[in-house]
């Protein structure tokens, strides 16, 4: 590959741009090893992640389905490109009237703090607007009246006075896709009294940070139970990426 570089650093310029036109015609070529792998990452790779994710909600909707009456909001913090408002829309609306909720900062992640840090985070990350966000989840076929945003980072917005905003409903299903430690605390914290028999809690970035129980959202979720001994939470369906929990309610 260097003696490559060369030769086409000695060529004129109307060479280099044939040379360049010609890799571009290989590489697009269905034998190229460039090719193949873009194919294998489309068609396996990415489309295992999202048969996945589809399965978490799907079984989700089977257990809502078999234990109902369970209703009320679909609670998504982290809403990024709309990927999984979209699949709950498609696992959910046959079966269920709810209202579908996506708490974000649309500005991408929060600055990133010390027990956080990993070579994948950045402030700004992950941010998709909310205008566009709105617009790709209502031309997917949900209406405009079955979906609410919430703007800002969790710490500030999730307050009192929003909370009285959404009661005394409950929540059927609640998706926590906050990828940080800092993000997820105060989320956790404001779900308690969304919680009923029956509702599904969600981790999506579950097994980020190695996995380890000290980082990330599994450090949020035992210092949250650890906060509420006295309710009851009973592990459900997981995959490489996700873990859900079913709320039991409060012990006797």
């Amino acid at each position: 590959m260097d003696t490559l570089r060369r030769i086409y650093r000695r060529l004129p310029s109307p060479s280099q741009r044939l040379a360049r036109k010609l890799w571009g015609i290989l590489a697009d070529s269905p034998f190229s090893s460039q090719h193949q792998r873009q194919k294998w990452i489309r068609d396996v790779y990415t489309a295992f992640g999202r048969n996945e994710r589809q399965r978490i909600f799907l079984s989700i909707a089977r257990f809502l389905h078999i234990n109902r009456p369970i209703s009320g909001y679909y609670f998504e913090f982290g809403c990024n490109e709309a990927n999984t408002m979209r699949m709950a829309w498609d696992a959910f609306h046959h079966l269920f009237d709810l209202t579908y909720v996506g708490f974000d900062s649309f500005e991408g992640l929060p600055e990133i703090d010390d027990i956080d840090k990993q070579e994948i985070w950045e402030k700004g990350k992950l941010a998709y607007a909310e205008q566009e966000f709105i617009k790709t989840v209502t031309r997917h076929g949900m209406p405009k009246d079955k979906l609410v945003t919430v703007r800002g980072f969790y710490d500030a917005v999730l307050t009192e006075q929003l909370k009285s905003q959404f009661l005394p409903g409950k929540a059927a299903m609640i998706y926590v896709d906050c990828d940080l430690y800092r993000s997820t605390v105060p989320v956790l914290a404001w779900i308690v009294d969304f919680l009923q028999r029956g509702t599904v809690v969600v981790f999506d970035d579950w097994n980020c940070f190695c996995g380890d129980p000290d980082l990330g959202e599994r450090r949020a979720w035992r210092e949250f139970q650890g906060q509420h001994p006295t309710l009851r939470f009973q592990e459900f369906v997981s995959t490489n990426e996700a873990q859900a929990f079913v709320f039991l309610g409060p012990r006797d």
